[in-house]
């Protein structure tokens, strides 16, 4: 029983990122290893999800996410308010905590 619970969480995160792939939306992908992504959704293969980074340490860099690793896939937000600078101007080091809506 477990083991087809999980395989329909398994293939509704595929369809997700097949919607996401279809439709140019940029997600926000968390795994069990409480990594997180912000990225562009690559290829959507058997095993693995393929991704590319486009913030954060791994800006840039591509991928590869095994299905059963993944916890959750939900669009990436971003606030729409100047993220790099406090109110009085100094440098805000933690602007990546305000950027993003995330729902756990």
């Amino acid at each position: 029983m477990e083991k087809e619970r999980i395989k329909d969480s398994v293939e509704r995160l595929r369809l997700k990122a097949e919607l996401f792939l279809k439709k140019d939306i940029k997600a926000f992908i968390i795994d069990i290893f409480n990594n997180y992504y912000f990225c562009d959704i690559l290829v959507v293969g058997e095993d693995y999800l393929y991704v590319k980074n486009f913030i954060g340490k791994r800006k840039g860099e591509n991928d590869r996410i095994l299905w059963y690793d993944i916890l959750k896939i939900d669009e990436y937000k971003q606030e729409g308010f100047e993220h790099n600078k406090k109110e009085g101007g100094e440098d805000d080091s933690n602007w990546w905590k305000t950027l993003f809506r995330i729902n756990f």
